[in-house]
């Protein structure tokens, strides 16, 4: 049972800022999210924290495609927002903001913002052809000492010593940025792009469909999960689950300890709090006697460990076919848009299992 959200309502990611490593099990045969960015995009430096979680939870892998936001500016007719009068003082404010809300304390506007990103998207569309491992991590590195060290990684001096923390050769990289070879490579990349529709940062594409913007990462996790086969792949440890004697009690007490107001707050029956990507729920005995479909829950029903999966009927077959005995077969909780079932662990604490119930697309 998770919140009751809208089937399209926002679900956070990690939040922390951790990189994550590509799924294991991913398979070949689905197509990379296409993740074009400037260096030189606040938005973009947020949303390469969460793109490889997000990516990974959908089994995908990122390909990471420098743009040019000028030559992106000037094929649309548009300007940067910093440079639109009103919304320029606006922008400022939310970078900050959107920082703080996707729990990146790091994040630093820079001394010099923006900047020229020609240096650095030469030198990762190099480390991209070098072999398939480096492009992440120079691209974290490079984007790490502009967004958080105040280092101008327009400098090509500057842009090859952060890329060498990235793991290459900082002589090596530095040559790139004068080379005529990958001059004309960058050329053809924002040609690309722009033939493809990519007029802002963050911009990605996946099976055919664009997204731009990091407000529009909820929409992309669902589209992906949408179009997810029926395999009962676990995508997330959604949540930790307290079933308590006394809601009202419960509730007073993590609403002081957490100095925040529950996010959802069902009298009666449940409560939920988010932060930092982690989330806390409780609810009340008779409502989770209900769930496991008894008149009250067993001592190791105390803590329920929440997994969402892409399709719990896949799932649960996974489960059994592995010797797990269900407690409860999968079925539909309409009120709160889901479908789940419940297992066991060796210990005997409570599993569920569950997936919302969305849309086709």
């Amino acid at each position: 049972m998770s919140a009751p959200v809208s089937p399209r309502g926002r679900r956070d990611d990690s939040g922390s800022g951790r990189e994550a490593a590509s799924a294991p099990g991913s398979t070949a045969s689905a197509s990379p999210l296409e993740f074009w960015f400037d260096f030189s995009s606040p938005y973009a430096y947020l949303a390469s924290r969460r793109i490889e979680a997000l990516a990974a939870r959908h089994g995908r892998a990122v390909d990471w495609r420098p743009m040019l936001l000028g030559a992106a500016f000037k094929a649309a007719g548009t300007a940067p927002l910093t440079e639109v009068p009103m919304k320029g003082e606006y922008s400022r404010r939310d970078f900050e903001r959107s920082a703080r809300f996707h729990g990146i304390g790091d994040f630093r506007l820079p001394s010099r913002f923006p900047i020229a990103t020609q240096a650095p998207a030469r030198i990762l569309l190099w480390a991209k052809a070098r072999d398939g491992t480096s492009a992440p991590r120079v691209a974290h590195a490079m984007l790490r000492a502009y967004w958080t060290q105040d280092r101008d990684i327009s400098n090509p001096d500057v842009a090859a010593s952060s890329a060498a923390e990235g793991g290459v050769d900082a002589a090596a990289a530095r040559a790139v940025v004068d080379d005529p070879q990958w001059k004309d490579a960058l050329k053809r990349e924002v040609d690309t792009g722009l033939s493809k529709g990519v007029f802002g940062s963050p911009f990605v594409i996946v099976d055919g469909e664009p997204f731009w913007g990091l407000d529009r990462f909820d929409q992309l996790d669902w589209f992906l999960g949408a179009r997810a086969s029926a395999t009962g792949r676990v995508r997330a440890l959604s949540h930790l689950r307290l079933v308590v004697a006394d809601l009202p009690r419960a509730i007073a007490f993590y609403r002081e300890l957490l100095d925040a107001t529950p996010a959802v707050d069902v009298p009666g029956v449940y409560a939920e709090w988010a932060t930092r990507g982690a989330r806390l729920a409780l609810v009340g005995e008779a409502t989770m006697g209900a769930v496991v479909g008894r008149p009250a829950p067993r001592a190791g029903d105390a803590v329920v460990v929440c997994l969402e999966v892409d399709d719990v009927d896949a799932a649960a077959a996974r489960a059994k076919a592995a010797g797990h005995a269900l407690v409860r077969e999968p079925h539909d909780q309409p009120s709160w848009r889901q479908r789940v079932a419940h297992l066991r662990d060796p210990a005997g604490n409570l599993v569920e299992l569950w997936a919302r119930l969305v849309p086709t697309v």
